[in-house]
């Protein structure tokens, strides 16, 4: 009885499939190789600090927070030659104090766009004052970073300027929302122009030369030309005598 049921299921096996079923069987599964997500390289960042410690203190800070850029440092704007001038690169520019933080505002941020006008620009200074902060975005910055912040922070203001953002302290926002406006700042002529523009409409006025008004509002010459230029695309002036019949209601 053993051996008849052993037949019938021996007979019952379809010997033709075996091989196949075997192969099927001992086919190697093929095993899934580790994913690698690509690291996509952001915009350049460009530190510009008459500090060599700053300079290099941030470079480094940089690369910790893994913002996958590539990071060089100068000294001044003059320094910095882009090979490149359609490259966006984002730019730190560094000051401390209350004078080279406007000097930087005023003067630095227009140079910059001449050089490069697709940069991304954020002034990092000790000095968070709300007007000076205000000013930077006239002037054209897109951030304002206080020293007084963390790298996680700075690093989070780079990211959010990068993606087409503007970045600035809560608290100077606030503080300038409660202080009251310049006396320049009166008045819509007053509102076109920055600080830096009237004070060099108060030297034009006196009938100084260009080179005159860069060595009394200690700036070069160039910048001096890109202020006025500046100036008289925002008040439809043609000439220098222009602006200072144009403005003439700025200084009564």
């Amino acid at each position: 009885m053993g051996a008849a049921v052993l037949s019938d299921a021996y007979r019952s096996v379809d010997f033709d499939r075996l091989p196949r079923l075997r192969n099927e069987v001992m086919r190697p599964t093929p095993i899934a190789g580790p994913i690698v997500t690509p690291r996509v390289a952001t915009t350049p960042i460009l530190i510009i600090s008459a500090a060599t410690l700053i300079r290099d203190c941030l470079a480094r800070c940089l690369a910790e927070a893994e913002l996958n850029c590539s990071t060089s440092g100068y000294a001044s704007v003059d320094e910095w030659r882009p090979a490149d001038l359609a490259a966006p690169v984002t730019i730190l520019l560094c000051a401390t104090g209350d004078g080279a933080t406007e000097r930087v505002i005023c003067d630095d941020i227009a140079r910059l766009q001449a050089k490069a006008p697709d940069s991304q620009i954020i002034v990092l200074s000790d000095v968070e004052d709300p007007v000076l902060v205000r000013r930077s975005l006239e002037q054209g910055a897109q951030g304002f970073v206080g020293m007084t912040f963390n790298l996680d922070m700075v690093a989070a203001a780079i990211r959010l300027v990068q993606a087409g953002e503007k970045f600035v302290p809560v608290s100077s926002l606030l503080a300038a929302q409660a202080a009251p406006m310049p006396a320049a700042d009166k008045g819509p002529l007053g509102q076109a122009l920055t600080q830096r523009q009237i004070d060099v409409i108060d030297r034009l006025r006196r009938g100084e030369s260009n080179k005159i008004i860069a060595f009394k509002l200690e700036m070069s010459e160039s910048t001096v030309k890109i202020h006025i230029r500046n100036i008289m695309r925002k008040i439809k002036a043609r000439n220098r005598t222009e602006v200072a019949i144009l403005t003439k209601d700025l200084f009564n």
